[in-house]
């Protein structure tokens, strides 16, 4: 019996398709005014997110190196580290850079920014398309890619390692924007999953090799619409299929996940960082930087400094402290290390992507680090956990099972800690259908002690631009991050808020150029 005859189906012939025909139908009939208007207000948030990482890594050291490793003998779109190129290279080269600092976006189901901002971008530039088009594509691509991301949630990977999701999203960004049929989506589709990218460890957190987590998948998605037009088949019922891609990348996988098009909107939980590095640092950093305003006035040396937060943090802190290697560290690994973070954030005042090149060769950041312990807080993990993102909205649905893979993954003993916990996801709960409220509360509680014995407490219970918060303050945090990142890249500050509100207001944009972002240049 494969995966499909274990899909509860209670409706119609439709809804025995096989997902990538269901979606590639739907993608390729939806119409801007389908499209509610919260979900376009996300859309261009995540927008001004992701064009807004990028634009900060061509300050960072890592810029100039993936400008030099990135293809722009050809033209027809802008890759913005400084030149023109091929629509595949231009995505490919644009989404390495937003991915270097991990500055990126969310929505329930991963960080689809990367390929369902750049591909719709790149080809609508390419062909002259308009706003309406590139913003069209980029939903239909989150809903697409998030939605099988979501399907195989409870697997191996979590986050940027669910690489996957940017060969579904660049093949469905492009086809929404030039205009193909569902049958030549669907094949593009089932092509694009030949072969899904699984990432290690070692290169994702250790190396600068993580840059180029998406833009490996594009290049897959971008051809496989080629091969599809080129008639050559792609296999339909792959994700739902026995030793199909939920079979093989999802320990639990939850099918159900695969339905709600139209209705239940992924785009709409978007997260927008603040900072820069793994959201799991996100609420440390902020709570660090405002028990640093607390500090008394003058020189107060810090005696040590103590981090409370979630499992999900002390995890990822544990994963990733063999690869430190002090200031010699690659900063794939410097963005998911609470510690450095912290400190750094102590030390300065601020956390910007600066904090994450110049600052790493300070041996007394390092030092203040050496004096950071992070610690786990079960309330802050019931908080993570009953959110519905990054997981709750799954776990809600595993049942009993939830227990022995909570075993497997983060072992017996912690298991067992945590149980009371893990037993509220032993009863299922029903799928989501309205994602308007769909909060992401990933806390931490910073303790700040100097030498003379004042403690210094600030916590932070949901970070700013996080999914839950009103679309305004989501929308403020994406517009600072792109226009800080201009700044930071030679613009003055009115033209940096001019250019960031033209990305904004990316509908009046006929055609699109991403030409009028790069330094120096006028947007228009």
């Amino acid at each position: 019996m494969n995966l499909s005859d274990r899909i509860p189906f209670v409706g119609g012939d439709d809804e025995m398709r096989p997902f990538l025909e269901r979606a590639a139908t739907w993608a390729t009939e939806l119409e801007y005014g389908d499209v509610p208007r919260p979900v376009r207000d996300a859309a261009k948030s995540q927008l001004a997110s992701t064009v807004g990482a990028a634009i900060w890594t061509t300050t960072h050291p890592l810029g100039p190196k993936i400008a030099e490793a990135t293809d722009t003998s050809g033209d027809g779109a802008t890759f913005l580290g400084g030149e023109t190129a091929a629509p595949a290279e231009a995505a490919a080269g644009n989404a390495a850079l937003s991915m270097a600092l991990d500055f990126d976006d969310t929505v329930l189901g991963g960080h689809t920014g990367h390929s369902s901002v750049f591909v719709p971008l790149a080809y609508a530039e390419a062909t002259a398309a308009d706003g309406n088009r590139a913003l069209l594509a980029q939903v239909a691509a989150n809903e697409v890619a998030a939605r099988l991301a979501s399907a195989a949630a409870i697997g191996p990977f979590r986050g940027q390692q669910t690489a996957y999701i940017h060969a579904v999203a660049a093949a469905v960004g492009r086809a929404v924007v030039e205009g193909d049929d569902a049958d030549t989506l669907a094949d593009a589709l089932g092509t694009a999953l030949l072969q899904p990218p699984w990432p290690l460890d070692g290169a994702f957190l250790g190396s600068d090799a993580k840059v180029w987590t998406a833009s490996e998948p594009i290049r897959a998605g971008i051809a496989a619409v080629d091969a599809a037009r080129a008639d050559l088949s792609g296999r339909q019922d792959l994700v739902e299929g026995e030793d199909g891609f939920l079979d093989s990348f999802s320990d639990l996988p939850l099918p159900e996940f695969l339905d709600g098009f139209g209705e239940r909107w992924h785009t709409r939980a978007v997260t927008i960082k603040a900072v820069p590095g793994c959201a799991y640092v996100t609420a440390p950093v902020e709570a660090a930087l405002e028990a640093r305003g607390r500090l008394p006035r003058g020189r107060s040396e810090v005696g040590r400094v103590d981090v409370y937060g979630s499992l999900f943090a002390t995890e990822v802190d544990n994963r990733t402290s063999r690869y430190l290697d002090r200031t010699e560290s690659a900063v794939s690994t410097l963005t998911f290390t609470v510690a450095y973070n912290v400190a750094v954030a102590l030390a300065d005042g601020e956390h910007t992507p600066r904090q994450l090149g110049e600052r790493v060769g300070d041996e007394a950041v390092w030092e203040l680090a050496d004096r950071v312990s992070l610690h786990h807080e079960s309330s802050f993990t019931m908080a993570a956990l009953e959110s519905e993102v990054p997981v709750g909205a799954m776990l809600r649905r595993v049942g009993l099972p939830v227990l022995p893979y909570a075993a497997k993954t983060v072992g017996p003993k912690q298991t067992l800690r945590h149980l009371p916990t893990l037993a509220r996801f032993v009863r299922k709960r029903p799928l989501p259908t309205d994602l308007s409220d769909a909060d992401k509360r990933m806390g931490a509680r910073v303790e700040v002690t100097t030498t003379d014995g004042r403690t210094v407490e600030a916590t932070v219970e949901h970070p700013a631009g996080f999914a839950g918060k009103p679309l305004s303050e989501i929308r403020a945090v994406a517009r600072k991050k792109c226009r800080t990142g201009l700044e930071a890249a030679g613009d003055g500050g009115p033209t940096a808020r001019r250019k960031t509100d033209d990305l904004l207001g990316i509908e009046a944009a006929s055609p699109v150029s991403l030409s009028g972002l790069l330094p120096g240049e006028e947007s228009g």
